[in-house]
């Protein structure tokens, strides 16, 4: 007992001596004298077996082989690096940069493990030696717009040899840093070999060989003029690419050619497809020079000579001619080349260059002296638009310029004194600024346009100017003032006189003017004007004089067609038309309009451009017409094309055996079109009665904007035009009850119950629903039903009662909730979770549950119920096509279910519905039927289940009620066993009704009173058999 007390008491003190033998790992500190600690440092500083560097990496040798597999470059990566470590003693040295997909690493031949650092893959050791590291990787190179490109991740050593085998001919191939780079071609492969100095990352590209083997990138070329020919010399800078021979075109074969020369040396020419060719052979810049000439050509015109030249990105021209010329260059690409001229003494060395082209003419001619040089000369062409306004006089002047000689960057006007410039612009653009100077001796004042650039050729200026009449006499003359132009060589004008919304002009004085057509104004001015000309005067040269009156203008009412398109829908009380009309005023002006309409015709609305009101009055010139017309006034003068629109609506009479139907009609138009069309917006029966001046339309004829007005199809279609006596069309409505149809419907419904011991069932219900006018969904629940969220297309929703209280119950004694719906073609989900009292489950029992039943059609239902596991479940029966019996579910989809729920909790804002997820375990049954809601029958089911405890006294029971009937059975047949026959009948039966109350009832396994009936037979024929033998036996010993 003693030594069990000490090995106690040695054992549960081993723990504290251990605790108090180990070394401190933290909250603790060392002190140490200050000139301890110097002479510490001091010894480490002086300590002579110390290494400069832990590691060093000498050469390294790097094979690289790029093969493709699958249209796919992948480049094997083989490394061989020596390394030298100094000391015994823990180092890592660095071989590779991170993010290398290293395949394999040997040391001295055996395998490694390479430590991963952020600075990339190192190899620790702790013994000083020399090593040989071998490293294999794979990387895929990167493709480009030209070919490929290759990082390859290497050890920092000293020096690397590199050798690259790419799988392809004709590549150029760069390693970058490299030196003394060799490049060997073999038979389908291409192998580079370079030093690289010390770097971590060595970066190959290959592309692909260029496939021009030549390029003539720039030519130069010098002539001068020799009696009737131009003597040229070309100089060519051409590159090739290739090492090997090729053929060059020189020239086309329609120069006159006199020398071809190759880097100085004179070279074959011979004639190929149109050019004359030489031969260039080895890679690199080449300089061809070619001399030939070209005639002068004399005739039609000043001297020309065109060559044909090869196309060569850069080519110039110095072409030196006799004496003082104005040289042009023309290619036949765009405007002409811009030439630089220059005096060589007594010639002139003109210098251009031309775009890209195969053809180039030169023409000279004499030079203008300079003294004449920057004269201008030029004509004017003015043109005016005046027209008047209240105290006003308004004037458009357009001044057409055509700058004969030279060029200028002013333009020169002047106008009366009395008359005030507003605007002045070009339509090209180019005007800088202008300055009006004050009035000369004439009482003219002079305006100076100064533009941004010197013009040539033609020049248009718009200028816009006014003369205020003030307190002028009503009746006297005005002087129109017109433009002239300063500084030209001849000028002409037009004047005309324009008619306005309010006043017109009309001439009293004419003095160095002729009367002349409208249609002598040009285009570019005729489409200026807005208004309608009145008289129009043609005047040449200078000092012109017009004088004019303001007069009221003449007003005509215009000559228009009209188009009325119609569309009448028919309800159940009233008549709806919708009348677009299509005005084509064909001449003169409109401002005002007349639209006629039967009697008791209410119009709901007119709308139109420029529309100032309308009014709707009882016709009164027609004594004999009980109709109304409505009177539009427009802002404007109406001309052109223009549309308005008028809604109408009548009151139809149900007792009249016809409905005439009411359309509107244009009052002066001079051909009035038609064309009705009828629908019906409720469910009405229409035929066609009374149908005079009308014609049948097809559907299809009618135009498209009376189609896009229509909501239903369209059922009768007419044209007519104005004919007398008019049209009339009739319609014979007859009225049919509406059926009511379905505006909501729910595509899926998708159910799932959890059940717990405790009574209670929680329900998610998923519909889909699609809804076109419906306000609410109602949803019946199960009795006593508590509703805990409701989302409707993921947005929560606040549900209500079917009626107002705190609980509803429908007929059935059902809850009935109501929940907001939106209004939206496609398919939305609609979720309510819901819990539901049941009964506990304990012991024995019947579990029933109803399924929610919404007031909407709902095609297709599936409903999951998860019920606790333990209890044995039977005996299903469901009004429900079942799909999955008693299919136990794994209760792990808890943690899921939770983390779904922090996840939702997280996105659900402050004051909002919490999302609630059902978890769902246990035992499962899945039940799904067609249109369940449509049935007379409850979508239900209903389940007998018997728990575990049950269960266990239910085998019990079934033991006993096996040994019973044994023992019944064993009573009546005879055996030792003694009882009364009623006894053992009573044995017998009561076995029985044990068994079928255990087995067919509480649905307890056979397995036991299997087991104990075939024991007991078992025994009984072996008692049987022994009894038989023993009676055998004693009846032989007796005989």
């Amino acid at each position: 007992m003693r030594t069990l007390i000490v090995l106690l008491t040695l054992f549960f003190s081993l723990p504290a001596l251990a605790q108090q033998s180990a070394p401190p790992t933290s909250g603790g500190d060392v002190r140490i004298p200050l000139a301890d600690y110097t002479a510490l440092l001091q010894l480490l500083a002086n300590d002579p077996d110390r290494a400069l560097a832990a590691y060093a990496i000498g050469k390294s040798n790097v094979a690289v082989q790029v093969r493709e597999v699958d249209d796919r470059k992948t480049a094997i990566v083989n490394i061989q690096v020596q390394v030298e470590t100094f000391e015994d003693e823990w180092v890592l040295v660095p071989l590779l940069p991170p993010g290398t997909a290293l395949r394999s690493a040997r040391v001295d031949g055996k395998p490694v493990q390479l430590v991963e650092r952020p600075d990339g893959l190192s190899w620790s050791t702790s013994k000083a030696g020399t090593f040989n590291v071998q490293l294999a990787y794979s990387v895929d190179p990167q493709r480009t717009e030209t070919g490929y490109v290759l990082p390859l991740a290497v050890p920092r050593a000293a020096a690397t040899g590199l050798t690259l085998t790419v799988p392809e001919t004709g590549v150029d191939l760069s390693v970058v840093p490299s030196a003394d780079a060799q490049t060997v071609v073999g038979e389908g492969f291409t192998r580079v070999t370079a030093s690289v100095p010390a770097t971590p990352l060595i970066v190959v590209s290959w592309h692909t060989g260029s496939q021009v083997p030549f390029a003539i990138s720039r030519a130069t070329y010098a002539g001068e003029l020799r009696d009737e020919a131009l003597i040229w010399t070309g100089d060519f800078e051409v590159e090739i690419f290739g090492g090997g021979r090729i053929t060059l075109p020189v020239m086309p074969s329609g120069v006159t050619l006199s020398d071809v020369r190759v880097d100085g040396e004179a070279s074959t020419v011979f004639e190929e497809d149109g050019f004359f060719a030489t031969v260039l052979q080895g890679r690199g810049r080449h300089r061809i020079q070619v001399a030939f000439q070209v005639p002068v050509i004399t005739d039609d015109g000043p001297p020309r000579a065109s060559l044909q030249i090869p196309k060569i990105p850069v080519s110039r021209f110095d072409l030196v001619l006799p004496g003082r010329k104005a040289v042009t260059v023309n290619s036949g690409r765009g405007p002409s080349a811009n030439v630089v001229t220059a005096e060589l003494g007594e010639d002139t060395k003109a210098t251009a260059f031309i775009p890209v082209s195969d053809r180039v003419t030169f023409s000279w001619s004499a030079a203008v002296p300079d003294d004449l040089r920057g004269q201008v000369r030029a004509n004017a062409s003015l043109y005016h638009a005046v027209h008047a306004e209240e105290g006003v006089l308004h004037a458009i002047g357009v001044v057409g310029y055509e700058i004969t000689h030279g060029k200028t960057d002013l333009l020169e006007l002047e106008l009366p004194a009395d008359a005030q410039v507003n605007r002045i612009s070009a339509p090209a653009g180019g005007v800088s600024d202008w300055v009006v100077t004050a009035a000369d001796e004439g009482g003219k004042q002079h305006i100076d346009v100064f533009l941004e650039r010197p013009v040539s050729g033609e020049y248009l200026l718009e200028v816009s100017y006014e003369r205020l009449l003030g307190d002028q006499d009503i009746d006297a003359a005005i002087a129109v003032p017109l433009l002239a132009a300063r500084n030209v060589h001849r000028q002409r004008g037009m004047v005309a006189l324009l008619s306005g919304p309010e006043l017109s002009l009309e001439p009293v004085e004419e003095a160095g003017v002729t009367r002349v057509g409208e249609n002598q104004l040009p285009p570019f001015v005729a489409n200026l004007l807005t208004m309608a000309v009145a008289h129009t005067f043609k005047y040449i040269d200078s000092g012109p004089q017009l004088s004019v009156n303001t007069v009221a203008p003449e007003r005509k009412q215009g000559r228009f067609d009209a188009q009325v398109d119609t569309l009448v829908s028919l309800g159940d009380v009233t008549l709806r038309g919708a009348a677009t009309v299509e005005i084509d005023v064909k001449s003169g002006t409109l401002q005002d309009l007349r639209l006629t309409l039967p009697a008791n015709i209410n119009v709901l609305g007119v709308s139109g451009p420029s529309l100032r009101n309308y009014e709707v009055v009882a016709i009164t010139d027609d004594p004999s017409s009980d109709g109304q017309v409505i009177e539009l006034q427009f802002t404007r003068e109406m001309e052109g094309q223009f549309r308005i629109e008028v809604a109408y609506e009548r009151i139809m009479d149900r007792d009249a055996p016809e409905t005439e139907v009411p359309t509107l009609s244009v009052a002066a138009a001079e051909v009035e079109h038609g064309r009705i069309a009828i629908e019906a917006l409720t469910a009405v029966e229409v035929r066609a009665g009374t149908v005079e001046q009308l014609s049948s339309l097809d559907i299809n004829e009618l135009p498209q904007q009376l189609v896009l007005k229509t909501t239903n199809p369209i059922l009768l279609a007419y044209r007519y035009v104005n004919a007398q006596p008019p049209f009339k069309l009739g319609l014979k409505i007859t009225r049919h009850k509406e059926i009511g149809v379905q505006v909501a419907a729910i595509e899926r419904a998708d159910y799932k119950s959890l059940v717990t011991r405790d009574g209670l069932a929680v329900t998610t219900a998923r519909l889909m629903v699609r809804n076109s006018r419906r306000q609410f969904l109602r949803l019946a629940l199960p009795p006593e039903s508590q509703v805990w969220s409701v989302f409707v297309d993921g947005k929560p929703e606040k549900p209500a009662y079917a009626t107002e209280g705190v609980t509803t119950n429908t007929d059935d004694g059902k809850s009935a909730v109501l929940i907001k719906m939106i209004n939206s073609a496609r398919g939305f989900p609609v979720e309510i979770v819901y819990a539901t009292p049941v009964a506990e489950i304990a012991g024995l029992g019947t579990l029933t549950s109803f399924m929610p039943r919404p007031d909407m059609v709902v095609t297709h239902s599936r409903w999951d119920v998860f019920l606790p596991a333990g209890p044995t479940y039977q005996a299903l029966d469901s009004s429900l096509d079942l799909l999955i019996a008693g299919r136990p579910v794994n209760p792990r989809q808890l943690q899921r279910q939770a983390l779904a729920n922090a996840s939702d909790a997280l996105q659900t804002q402050m004051g909002q519905p919490l999302r609630i997820n059902v978890p769902t375990q246990g035992i499962q049954f899945a039940f799904e039927k067609l249109y369940a809601n449509q049935s007379s029958e409850e979508a239900s089911f209903a389940v007998r289940y018997v728990s575990p405890g049950a269960s266990q006294g239910g085998l019990a029971a079934s033991a006993l009620g096996a040994l019973l009937v044994w023992l019944g059975i064993a009573a009546l047949a005879g055996s030792h066993i003694r009882l009364r026959r009623r006894s053992a009948v009573a044995s017998l039966v009561s076995g029985v009704v044990l068994l079928a109350i255990t087995l067919g009832y509480l649905g307890t396994s056979a397995v036991l009173a299997a087991a104990i009936t075939l024991a007991v037979a078992i025994l009984w024929g072996v008692w049987a058999a022994a009894e038989r033998w023993r009676n055998w036996r004693f009846n032989r010993l007796a005989g």
